[in-house]
């Protein structure tokens, strides 16, 4: 079995940033206006709200609801559930679903610290959902509506960007369905109506980020390694 070093891994993440990054109404959630989170530096502010780049974001999302079929309705409402299978299934990656069971705690519990990681940087920047926003036509779809929380960076987004690159560096060759996948997961919430382009944006940089920073921690490559061989076994790979 092939194994990744820490500078192999970093490598694979950057390449992979590279590839697929660049391309006020009352809430009941508080607003912090700051965050201690180290990660949450790496983002720039969001446009203000009455923005010329936020009004183009806005007509960008008109048009996605207007030209939207039952399909694409369809994947933006599965793609808000947060979860391993979901992602490979999104991919089009066959899977053991018996077999991943025994690889989702890894997944799990990176996932629990990224969430508040993000919860961080939402509370940091405080941007209203382009659904929330004063004098906007948008009609997300339900399903995909998340509770009430602020929409920069997209925790989806982050989400996919994190998962991806790590089931990227565990079957590379799969990367580039993968790296597609998260641009996929991302867009599905654009298609929904709950994030702006720029939400996006960022939630891919965020979780590319903090998949890059796990390698450097303590005692993850044995985790990590451990996981790549539940995961290849599960999807049929040597």
């Amino acid at each position: 079995m092939r194994r990744f070093g820490k500078a192999s891994a970093a490598t694979l993440f950057l390449a992979g940033a590279f590839l697929i990054v660049w391309g006020q109404t009352a809430l009941a959630v508080e607003c912090q206006g700051r965050s201690d989170e180290p990660l949450v530096g790496l983002l720039q502010p969001p446009p203000c709200e009455t923005c010329e780049e936020t009004k183009a974001e806005l007509v960008e999302l008109v048009a996605l609801e207007k030209g939207r079929t039952p399909e694409q309705v369809e994947h933006a409402a599965r793609d808000a559930e947060l979860s391993l299978p979901r992602f490979l299934e999104g991919a089009g990656i066959a899977f053991d679903k018996e077999a991943l069971k025994a690889c989702e705690d890894f997944f799990l519990k990176r996932r629990k610290a990224e969430a508040a990681s993000v919860k961080a940087a939402k509370s940091a920047f405080c941007r209203v959902r382009p659904y929330a926003t004063s004098g906007n036509n948008l009609h997300p779809i339900q399903e995909a509506k998340p509770r009430e929380s602020f929409s920069y960076p997209s925790g989806h987004s982050t989400y996919g960007a994190t998962t991806g690159f790590l089931l990227a560096a565990m079957m590379p060759e799969k990367k580039a369905v993968i790296y597609e996948r998260i641009n996929d997961y991302a867009h599905s919430r654009m298609v929904a109506g709950v994030h702006y382009r720029s939400d996006v944006e960022a939630g891919k940089l965020y979780g590319t980020a903090i998949a890059a920073a796990l390698f450097a921690k303590p005692g993850f490559q044995a985790e990590f390694n451990k996981a790549k061989a539940c995961v290849r076994k599960a999807a049929g790979l040597p």
